[in-house]
């Protein structure tokens, strides 16, 4: 989870109830910055919020279990500011170079990774163009399905193009981009980390669209379409145009759809399917182990 501005994070925590804990370590360690570099609080008066703040926000708080990871956030408070990003800008030489790239998934790939080296250049003044996110974490910033071959494969491409470069520690995985050039003329401002590579598609001029609700990118599928998949669910009254009625090719029920849509069977034949495929892999599998 990338946060540019943390400052307006943490305040946006503290007004919400409940609050997203899909990573509660992160989510805590910018709660325990926040208290101290904006409110002053250190010490005991910082651990003594910190227990507050998750016995209000965590419906599993326990403060056994929290104790040792809040002690930990308060003291690493002092030490990194809070970080306050109104984006990353891209410069004109940093475009052409991923344009000569003419691979649509390596040109993501190589965006993604230039854009968290200036995040962490704004943050560290020392960090001179290095990127130590996990690779899932990048490729799922990338908007990139792939597998553990291809997700080195790939990296390894860009280091023969002359984009990036490896640590030299055989234990330290973190890569360098080798493209900055902040003296270029600035082209493009990201301010949204959450679908880097979809920052990308729409800048190349493909059919993207930002939610009406939380400002993410989603693929334009329907004429009216305003929400993400997660959006349009609070919202009951609206209805994307471009609905179509399909005839399901196993048991012969219509049933309506996206019309961007590619399905061919209702929601009941979809999951007999399914399961029928898992079974015919299973078998193959074991007349092929079959001594």
């Amino acid at each position: 989870m990338i946060i540019l501005d943390e400052k307006k994070y943490a305040e946006q925590i503290l007004r919400t109830d409940p609050v997203d804990f899909s990573k509660p370590y992160q989510t805590l360690s910018i709660i325990a910055r926040y208290y101290y570099h904006m409110c002053g609080c250190d010490g005991e008066k910082l651990t003594g919020k910190l227990h507050c703040f998750m016995e209000l926000h965590y419906p599993r708080y326990n403060p056994l279990d929290w104790t040792n990871s809040i002690e930990s956030c308060a003291k690493q408070a002092a030490k990194y500011p809070i970080c306050q990003c109104s984006g990353v800008w891209i410069t004109q030489k940093e475009l052409d170079i991923m344009k000569e790239i003419n691979d649509k998934v390596l040109e993501r790939l190589a965006f993604t990774l230039l854009c968290l080296a200036k995040y962490h250049n704004f943050k560290n003044k020392n960090n001179q163009n290095w990127v130590n996110n996990p690779d899932s974490e990048i490729y799922r910033l990338a908007c990139i399905t792939t597998n553990s071959y291809d997700k080195d494969i790939r990296f390894f491409k860009l280091k023969e193009m002359g984009l990036i470069d490896f640590a030299k520690k055989i234990d330290n995985l973190s890569m360098k981009v080798l493209f900055v050039h902040d003296d270029s003329e600035k082209k493009l401002c990201i301010t949204d980390f959450r679908k880097l590579g979809y920052e990308w598609r729409l800048y190349k001029g493909e059919d993207y669209i930002r939610c009406s609700c939380c400002n993410i990118l989603v693929r334009k599928t329907s004429v009216n379409k305003k929400y993400c998949k997660d959006c349009v669910k609070k919202n009951p009254y609206y209805t994307p145009v471009g609905v179509k009625t399909i005839l399901c090719q196993d048991c012969g029920k219509t049933f309506n759809a996206d019309a961007s849509s590619r399905e061919c069977r209702c929601e009941a034949c979809k999951t007999s399917h399914r399961k029928e495929l898992q079974r015919m892999k299973m078998r193959r599998y074991r007349n092929k182990t079959a001594v």
